[in-house]
């Protein structure tokens, strides 16, 4: 089943954490070669630990997302999905722009930012609006959160509040090191954002000030 074929709005799987779900797409990618082959789910399962029914029911957010397919009982990776999982191998940075740039016009990426753009708001909220009358499972809206993070769709700083990129009032971070963009792509996923985020202030600080004096 393709992507266009779904009619109604899928959530992420409660069942498996945001870093799961991309972990089972390396997988699939890797199972599945590179001619993205399919991989039958009970392989999948085998390779991750986990039930085929949790592998099942991981499908169908990732399958909406443009990320992969579903061939009678067999998962696979599509163009897409391979390219993500390439980068996540070779750059971080690059995965999360990649990701961005693919998510754009999808229906939970137009959501968080339309009602985003009033002001931030508390993770949690964000995640009962963006499930509404789609689940009574509260962290499959929260996983949705934690995915649109990562994709830089959006930006949950400490505290738990989300903003639009770019739009959060936070104090000017000081004594950042300076890095390479070599060392700075290196950086495990978590820290990377942070410290993108931490830049993006500093020099937004830095223009304030300039345009002042």
């Amino acid at each position: 089943m393709s992507a266009a074929n779904d009619v109604r709005n899928i959530l992420p799987s409660g069942g498996m954490t945001t870093l799961r779900q991309l972990e089972l797409l390396d997988a699939t990618a890797k199972l599945g070669g590179g001619d993205r082959q399919s991989v039958p789910v009970a392989k999948i399962g085998t390779r991750m630990h986990l039930s085929t029914t949790t592998v099942s029911s991981a499908q169908g957010f990732l399958r909406q997302s443009g990320l992969l397919e579903t061939h009678h009982g067999a998962l696979a990776v599509t163009t897409a999905g391979l390219q993500l999982t390439r980068l996540r191998g070779e750059d971080s940075a690059r995965a999360r722009l990649f990701l961005r740039d693919q998510w754009r016009s999808t229906w939970f990426a137009k959501a968080a930012t339309r009602l985003l753009r009033q002001g931030p708001l508390p993770r949690t909220t964000l995640a009962e609006k963006l499930g509404q009358g789609l689940s009574a499972t509260r962290e499959r809206g929260l996983y949705l959160v934690d995915w649109l993070d990562y994709a830089l769709i959006v930006q949950v700083v400490d505290g738990g509040l989300v903003h639009l990129p770019g739009t959060a009032s936070e104090a000017p971070p000081t004594g950042l090191p300076l890095a390479s963009a070599a060392e700075v792509s290196a950086l495990p996923d978590d820290t990377f954002v942070a410290v993108m985020r931490a830049y993006t202030t500093l020099l937004a600080s830095r223009q304030g000030s300039t345009a002042r004096a």
